[in-house]
């Protein structure tokens, strides 16, 4: 991919979109496909990181000061500190120098690097717990038993453990009723000190191969969410949950490193969505997919009571974590750290800090 401008200043609205703004002269900036770009060399000095080998001649593999981030030239695919993750805009090729967009830097690798430098973190006394479907809405299929029913006992096993910490827990739905859309997310909106978890499993139609968690935070102003290639004219409109888009980005990156250090399942990554409950909430918010009830391996560990209950657990700690960076500035554990208690805690701010900008639902259990 050519740059048409060598060098730009940044739009208005990627200004308002980055987390940080910094003077143009303190780094290179060019224009790819009229997204502004900094060089990927660029970032890796920044962040102390250092070139390692590589699978093949089209990926570079960066690691250093406790980081680690996987490119590929022309993806919007990364890997950053272990888990997947999915960028507003593929990486720009010039002359076979590699360039992260701008928007990408400040909305992901600064805030799954350094979430603990992140500003205005609400506090976290409330928990909005949100089970998806439910009533008339059955949500996905499997051999054992329906979405909605298996995204209710999951949201209460979560409910559970966080009371035991103290968590205020309001559920969206507490027994098999459907709940509008605009409802849920209102249920958040009313609230101080909240964050919204919408619990969901995934499925396809044709494709059973298709397996994995995969977890939704909203998608930045001016980008396109993961399931899109283009930016579309809805994407410019700043929608009520972008007020704390960084936040949400933040509670999505710490409840998955908690889900996937506990949990053996497909890493599908951190994407970016304009769901209904996502785009409306006005707090810090995400959705979980946790796993296909379309692929029999996922359907069956799903089906699994003890499964569940590790799940949620994992779900909880996460939150957990998020709500000690929140208040008290502690960088959350990554994947490597939950799998390994005693591994050391995660660098904190190693770089300079300028950047560019209910009733009771049965469930049929099998064996464990």
């Amino acid at each position: 991919m050519k740059p048409f401008i060598s060098i730009s200043r940044l739009p208005a609205l990627i200004v308002i979109a980055c987390a940080i703004s910094l003077p143009a002269s303190a780094w290179e900036i060019r224009s790819f496909g009229g997204h502004d770009y900094v060089p990927v060399a660029e970032v890796a000095t920044f962040y102390g990181m250092r070139e390692e080998s590589a699978t093949d001649s089209n990926s570079k593999n960066l690691a250093g000061t406790g980081r680690s981030l996987v490119l590929t030239r022309g993806s919007r695919e990364v890997v950053l500190n272990g888990l997947k993750h999915w960028l507003a805009f593929p990486l720009a090729d010039d002359g076979g120098r590699l360039f992260l967009s701008r928007l990408d830097l400040g909305k992901t690798v600064e805030p799954a690097f350094r979430p603990e430098l992140i500003g205005g973190f609400p506090r976290v006394t409330t928990v909005v717990l949100d089970a998806g479907h439910g009533g008339r809405d059955a949500g996905a299929r499997s051999p054992y038993e329906l979405e909605k029913n298996f995204a209710l006992d999951v949201a209460r096993r979560i409910r559970d453990q966080l009371k035991k910490s103290g968590i205020r827990v309001l559920m969206t739905r507490n027994s098999d009723v459907f709940v509008e859309l605009q409802d849920r997310a209102a249920l958040a909106n009313r609230l101080q000190n909240v964050i919204f978890a919408s619990i969901h499993f995934n499925a396809v139609d044709n494709n059973s191969a298709a397996s994995g968690f995969e977890i939704f935070c909203v998608t930045p102003q001016g980008a396109p969410s993961t399931a899109y290639e283009q930016t579309r004219l809805r994407d410019m409109v700043e929608e009520n949950g972008n007020e704390h888009d960084i936040h949400s980005f933040a509670l999505a990156n710490t409840i998955y490193h908690a889900m996937h250090g506990r949990l053996d399942m497909a890493d599908r990554g951190v994407k970016r969505a304009r769901f209904a409950v996502l785009r409306s909430a006005g707090v810090p918010a995400v959705l979980i997919e946790g796993g296909f009830l379309s692929n029999s391996g996922d359907a069956r560990k799903i089906a699994s009571k003890h499964w569940r209950d590790t799940y949620a657990s994992a779900i909880a700690c996460g939150i957990l974590e998020y709500k000690k960076l929140a208040e008290q500035k502690i960088a959350p554990r990554n994947v490597a750290a939950h799998r390994n208690p005693n591994a050391p805690a995660p660098i904190m701010a190693a770089a300079p800090a300028a950047l560019p900008t209910a009733t009771g639902i049965m469930l049929r259990e099998i064996p464990e």
